[in-house]
């Protein structure tokens, strides 16, 4: 028996079903085998031996994959579901080329959970730190699967700090962090810089404290959650100081 490294997951594939009754629909495949797939379809009206159309969509923005349709035939009928045959080698050839692209991802290789961090940047050029479990760190949270990250990262701030007039700047740096033994817990830190009116900024019971920081001489006496923190909370205070000189 094949002994995996790394769990891995099954990327489900995306297609658009086409037939008079169904109209354009997009749904989930559930298995793919040599002789069709099971799309996820709940209660459906079609009946074998129905021909249809199925595209193979492209759903990543990072991945330029093909968008092959082929024809179908419905072999059989579910609550949830339609049996779709192939009816030549042809099609079938032609959706395993692109299926085997990504046929499964790698938990801590291929996916990673996303956290956002922000460095935030108030009105007097003072940066924001939180103390979390003793240690200082930028505020931040995990970004939801589907989520735009601009909305996330803004919608995190208004809410746990009241933060005003949230602009995100740039993303500073990107690091991904992770055990081999552990590769579920694969985490993609994201650090944006963000500027923010902090007026009317209160607190909520996430974080223990916060303090507002304007000196790199402050932040030798901070104890960071680590050195990568420190150092880039470093690097912006200098920046903002060298742009005040100009």
């Amino acid at each position: 028996m094949e002994r995996r490294r790394h769990p891995r997951i099954r990327l489900p594939l995306l297609v658009e079903l086409q037939h008079p009754s169904l109209g354009k629909t997009r749904c989930v495949t559930r298995d793919v085998s040599e002789g069709g797939v099971f799309v996820l379809l709940e209660n459906p009206t079609i009946r074998p031996p129905a021909k249809l159309r199925v595209t193979l969509l492209n759903s990543s923005a990072v991945d330029n994959h093909p968008t092959p349709t082929v024809e179908m035939i419905v072999s059989r009928v579910e609550v949830n579901g339609l049996a779709l045959e192939f009816i030549n080698k042809t099609s079938r050839h032609l959706w395993e080329s692109v299926e085997r692209l990504r046929d499964e991802l790698e938990v801590g290789r291929d996916y990673f959970q996303v956290h956002q961090s922000a460095v935030v940047v108030n009105e007097a050029e003072h940066i924001l730190l939180v103390q979390q479990h003793g240690k200082w760190m930028f505020p931040g949270e995990y970004l939801i699967v589907g989520e735009d990250w601009q909305a996330a990262i803004k919608g995190f701030l208004v809410s746990s700090f009241s933060l005003k007039d949230v602009v995100a700047d740039e993303i500073l740096a990107m690091d991904s962090t992770g055990e081999n033994i552990l590769p579920e817990a694969a985490v993609l830190n994201v650090f944006h810089l963000i500027r923010a009116n902090s007026e009317s900024f209160t607190m909520t019971e996430r974080y223990k404290s916060f303090r507002w920081v304007n000196s790199r001489r402050s932040l030798a006496e901070i104890t960071f959650a680590s050195d990568t923190l420190r150092q880039l909370a470093g690097d912006v205070l200098r920046r903002t100081i060298a742009e005040d000189l100009e």
